[in-house]
């Protein structure tokens, strides 16, 4: 029996799906339980914060240049199975090694390699969606699945076999990664001769337009509301008496709400465009943040939760789908490390660090700073959505 158009997968989308697997597989027990295994082999709280901190700072000079060196000579897919080979490597060297010197090592040779391995795979991604004709977004839930299943997984192992188990769990995903890594489909670009030196030009180029920095900066923003959320959400239902495997399921139902947004993402961005998505993301931020700060009944914090697909991924997918639209093809590895570089490394670094200072003195009504970001970023993606006449940034291609 041959199933309808609709349900099959398409051919090219299929080669993606196994990477974004595998490295929401490593998010899923990193994001949880890096810091716990840190402080098992002997890092003290301030020095995990300072090696978390350093590593976010690390993206921002690393990414970028990852990103323009990837885009100068069209190799992208090159580009990630060597950084995913050096993140690989790196895992397997928690497993081999607890000295902190080579800790502290592998911890900024991992940090670097994802700098770029995500932003260049959203990047290969899209292109291959508008030139294939399949929908980015059925793609990239996948990970989100993942990353809810490892949520769980690596939850499960931990609590039978304790937290020195976290470095096999997550060699194990990376090793899945890296092997998945090798069946993304090759780069179409074609270098020239000079391609090389003209890309980096250009590169440079756009990191000066004040339209994309208009929306780094509204980006930034949008995403840097998050985290007060990741860094507190867990500690402050804590306070309020709630379990461990309801905060677990609270966290859970935001991804699904995100998974449900990804499966209808074509149509969605068909009818809102890159700009209203981040606005949406903005306004869902205004409620969902408002209603944090003053701790809501069970009843009502189950469809606050589902505001996370608006919060997380209508501007995440109001990003993706700006830069493809509005960046040359040729820089769009260069447009994603970027904006990874600047949301992660910059805006939430200086997002968590604030969060804490608010948690300690204010508890949950920390949240009404992201209302007060969320506020910023709505008028910035109101006013990119009128800067921006939907094509594509022009670039100068010649010295000057």
């Amino acid at each position: 029996m041959r199933l309808p158009a609709r349900f099959t997968p398409h051919p090219e989308a299929v080669r993606f799906v196994p990477f974004f697997i595998g490295i929401n597989l490593i998010g899923g027990v990193h994001l949880l339980f890096f810091p716990a295994w840190l402080s098992s082999i002997g890092f003290g709280a301030t020095t995990i914060g300072l090696l978390m901190g350093s590593m976010n700072l690390l993206r921002v000079v690393s990414g970028p240049a990852l990103g323009v060196a990837a885009d100068a000579f069209a190799a992208r897919r090159l580009a990630i199975i060597c950084l995913m080979s050096l993140a690989a490597a790196s895992y397997a060297g928690y497993a081999a090694f607890t000295s902190v010197a080579l800790v502290v090592l592998f911890s900024f040779t991992s940090s670097g390699a994802f700098s770029a391995i995500g932003p260049l795979l959203e990047g290969i991604t899209l292109k291959a969606a508008v030139q294939s004709g399949f929908d980015y977004g059925r793609v990239r839930l996948w990970g989100s699945m993942a990353f809810v299943a490892m949520n769980f997984i690596g939850g499960s192992l931990i609590a039978a076999r304790g937290v020195a188990i976290f470095p096999w769990i997550v060699t194990a995903a990376g090793t899945l990664a890296l092997a998945a890594s090798f069946i993304l489909p090759a780069d179409r670009d074609v270098p020239h001769d000079g391609h090389a030196a003209v890309v980096r030009r250009q590169a440079w180029a756009l990191m000066r337009q004040p339209l994309f920095l208009l929306f780094v900066a509204t980006t930034g923003i949008a995403q840097a509301c998050q985290s007060f959320y990741y860094a507190f959400g867990t500690l402050n239902w804590q306070a309020h008496g709630y379990s461990g495997n309801l905060i677990g399921l609270l966290w859970a139902l935001g991804v699904v709400a995100e998974i449900i947004l990804l499966m209808f993402s074509s149509r969605v961005v068909a009818r809102l465009g890159p700009t209203r998505l981040l606005a949406v993301g903005a306004g869902c931020g205004l409620v969902r943040w408002t209603a944090l700060a003053f701790s809501p009944p069970l009843w009502l914090l189950l469809p606050i939760q589902c505001l996370h697909a608006g919060t997380f991924c209508a501007a995440h997918l109001g990003a993706m789908y700006f830069i493809l639209r509005a960046v040359p093809h040729q820089l769009v590895g260069t447009a994603q490390s970027v904006y990874g570089a600047v949301t992660i490394g910059v805006f939430f670094t200086i997002g968590q660090y604030a969060s804490g200072h608010l948690f300690a003195s204010v508890g949950s009504l920390g949240y009404l700073a992201m209302t007060a970001s969320s506020a910023v970023a709505l008028l910035l993606a109101l006013a990119l959505g009128r800067m921006w006449n939907g094509g594509t940034i022009a670039i100068e291609t010649t010295e000057p």
